[in-house]
């Protein structure tokens, strides 16, 4: 039974109206059932359940930094992807660039805005199944936001219940799963217009059909999405070269053979098509980039589960194994190049060099564990999960007409091109085929004192494996055969967490939170690089320190949440760059990350809201750290992907009445910061990003089951840069869309 605190906080919670959800550990649900024809939509609120923690609960209720956006907030904000509403939550910076290698940074816990050498410091899930693997994560997918039931957004280390990558916090996609207790269906569609770019569309459909009432239901959805290129690269003679399409859906069954037993199946299929580069370059024209030949990143994913859910009686009891594979490729100019590598080689190359580089990973994970019913005095969890993965790298330069090219050159002569470059066009290949595992036992108990004290203790003990065979050929080798290396590192540990809450009244909590994180860590491999590189990389960890406040005023019509974080990083994982533009991994020292988390929701009148969130951090290197070939980047240098200021504001105003009309404007403001730590270096060219205002604006009517949304985005169009890079032919920057307008129509049954 629901203790008598339990109860009344439940209670006050359904009386505070609707709060979008976007505060620091706080969220509530606008109801989901759609209104009558011709009816206000219903307004009956009741506190969002997650699954943070693994255990359902309220997020008002979590000794932590979490936040949830619900379906119905998803559809108000006209959301799409990550880059529509991840950055509204506090803590948070997006690194935007395009779908599968964007990055969501968390207390400025990173070292690049872009990939990673290793794991990323965010973990990513889907209805709790891991998406970054062990070691190197191929792809990072960017859920389409169409259908889903919410997205839970945990800030601070989750290492004891996530396990490794969720160092900064982790984003917890949680998808809509068949339903037999009914026949359901929803269709989108938008059409829009970006300044220099073609007209774009996106279409997507979901059906929910039970096979038998309240036993076994089947659930499908669908998507496509083409965003039109806004670049124009002059060098291929390409306007608008780096268009974008995403298709794919996901298909769930869920079989209920009893009120104890539920087992269900969830399937993923994503498919992105870059067709070239997201990066103008700078010093060219406005919306412009230069490379002899479109940059291309290709990426495939597929995921499968199934997840069985038992009620024992005394707790519950449930097991989740998954499968998945994930594809990414993607070509990069490297035509400024060609002059050094003729005179180095004796060649007489005049068709474009690239890079070609990607990979395969194929990964299975299961977790199982046991819990306790919630509502006792003490409040418990057991569980174990193994995570095993093996992908296949490869890096890779060629060029049209390469082999020709070696039996001409002095150097090499006549017959040498078959075996340099047998494929005519690849004259120098790397290929890599790695493997991590993880191995884990969890457990967290939380004992209540009384109606107003909670104690939670828990931890994670660890075992992570990475095994790496490399292989290069291609002229570094001639006239020898292929050469090859190996390389093994195992590393084990413990993270624990300790939160105590206090909560006097159902409009104020307080908590203290102290929890670690941690990440494997990663082999280099000696690459195509001219330059030598470190061997590799070891785990990093940190520390997350943290006291937070969630509050309740004016009868329920203002919230207030508050956390103050110190985060302590120690044997940081790096991402570097060589002067020949080739990544590899090593540790840089400490560094830390200490800052304010606020939001509020302010609702004075029942027709109109204002929820707003700021966040101020300090992200900083603590000591002195030495790049190869670069120098030092002193100690206070600012951590890349990062922003010392990250506000957002949403304004909505219900009009109430026939068509039920609401408008809505919404801000946000990112501050300055770099995007890799070589540009902490004094005298090096800095990759800079941040320092930019966006305001977007919607316009929504209800025409009895459809929502048609006219809406404006970015509409000061600001060349906003969200992350920077050294390109060959330039320093390259990510920016946000430039103005767009569109329409948006949204059908429900």
């Amino acid at each position: 039974m629901p203790s008598p605190l339990h109860v009344r906080k439940l209670t006050h919670a359904i009386r505070l109206g609707c709060c979008l959800g976007l505060a620091s550990a706080g969220a509530w649900a606008q109801e989901a059932a759609p209104a009558a024809p011709g009816q206000e939509p219903a307004r009956t609120l009741d506190a969002v359940v997650v699954t943070a923690g693994k255990l359902k609960e309220s997020v008002r209720e979590i000794a932590g930094s979490a936040s949830a956006v619900t379906d119905q907030q998803l559809q108000d904000l006209g959301a799409q992807s990550l880059a529509d509403y991840i950055q509204r939550t506090p803590g948070v910076v997006f690194n935007n660039y395009q779908p599968g290698t964007s990055h969501v940074v968390m207390r400025g816990i990173a070292t690049n805005a872009g990939n990673v050498q290793g794991q990323p410091t965010t973990g990513y899930f889907l209805n709790e199944v891991p998406l970054t693997e062990p070691g190197w994560t191929i792809a990072i997918p960017d859920i389409d936001a169409f259908d889903l039931n919410r997205v839970e957004v945990l800030r601070g280390p989750q290492g004891t219940l996530f396990g490794s990558a969720s160092m900064g916090g982790a984003v917890n996609y949680i998808a809509n799963v068949a339903d037999s207790g009914g026949f359901d269906a929803a269709a989108e569609a938008t059409l829009s217009r970006t300044r220099n770019a073609d007209l774009g569309y996106a279409a997507k459909a979901m059906v929910n059909v039970p096979i038998r009432q309240d036993l076994l239901a089947v659930r499908a959805v669908a998507q496509r999405r083409d965003d039109p290129g806004f670049l124009d690269n002059i060098g291929t003679g390409r306007k608008g070269a780096n268009s974008t399409t995403l298709d794919g859906g996901r298909l769930s069954l869920v079989l209920t053979p009893s009120e104890a037993t539920t087992l269900t199946w969830l399937s993923l299929v994503q498919r992105v098509d870059n067709d070239d580069n997201s990066y103008r370059i700078a010093g060219l024209g406005e919306l412009q980039r230069a490379t002899a030949l479109p940059e291309f990143t290709n990426t495939r994913v597929t995921v499968h589960s199934l997840r069985l859910d038992q009620d024992l009686g005394f707790g519950d009891f449930t097991a989740l194994a998954a499968w998945q594979k994930k594809q990414q490729d993607w070509r990069f100019d490297f035509t400024p190049q060609r002059a050094a590598y003729n005179a180095d080689l004796g060649l007489d190359l005049a068709t474009p060099l690239y890079i070609e580089s990607g990979g395969q990973s194929r990964g299975q994970s299961l977790e199982v564990r046991l819990s306790s019913h919630p509502g006792g005095r003490i409040d418990w969890l057991v569980g174990g999960m193994y995570f095993d993965s093996d992908k296949d790298l490869y890096e890779r330069i060629g060029a049209e007409g390469a082999a020709a090219a070696f039996d001409r050159s002095p150097l090499f002569g006549p017959g040498s091109g078959a075996v340099i470059a047998p494929g005519g066009e690849v004259f120098n290949a790397f290929r890599t085929d790695l493997g991590g595992s993880e191995v884990a036992l969890f457990g967290e108990a939380s004992v209540h004192f009384g109606a107003q004290w909670k104690a939670t203790v828990g931890g994670r003990l660890f075992r992570n494996t990475v095994r790496t065979a490399d292989v290069q050929s291609g002229f570094s080798t001639w006239p020898g055969a292929p050469t090859g290396s190996r390389q093994r590192t195992r590393e084990e540990g413990f993270n624990p967490k300790v939160s105590l809450s206090w909560q006097p009244s159902a409009d104020l909590m307080v908590y203290g939170l102290v929890s670690e994180g941690f990440r494997f860590g990663e082999p280099n491999t000696t690459g195509l690089s001219a330059y030598p590189v470190p061997s590799g990389s070891r785990s990093d960890s940190l520390v997350n320190y943290e006291l937070g406040a969630r509050s309740a005023w004016a009868d329920g019509r203002l919230l207030l949440d508050a956390t103050l974080f110190y985060v302590d990083w120690k044997d940081v994982q790096l991402r570097l760059q060589t002067p020949d533009f080739y990544n590899y991994a090593s540790n840089g020292g400490k560094a830390y990350s200490r800052g304010v988390e606020f939001a509020a929701t302010w609702r004075p009148l029942e027709a109109f809201e204002w929820q707003t969130t700021a966040t101020w951090q300090h992200a900083r290197l603590d000591e002195d750290l030495f790049i190869l070939w670069y120098g030092t980047a002193p100690k206070g240098s600012q951590l890349p992907g990062s922003a010392d200021w990250v506000v957002s504001n949403l304004l909505s105003h219900r009009f109430g009445g026939r068509f039920q009309p609401m408008l809505s404007l919404s801000h946000q403001y990112v501050g300055s910061g770099i995007s890799d730590l070589n540009s902490a270096v004094p005298g090096i060219v800095r990759n800079r990003q941040g320092n930019y205002n966006l305001f977007d604006l919607r316009y929504r009517m209800t025409f009895g089951s459809t929502d048609v949304t006219v809406f404006g985005s970015n509409l000061t169009d600001k060349r906003g840069i969200t992350r920077s890079v050294a390109e060959t032919n330039g320093v390259g920057e990510g920016l946000v869309r430039p103005r767009t307008v569109g329409v948006t129509v949204h059908w429900r049954y």
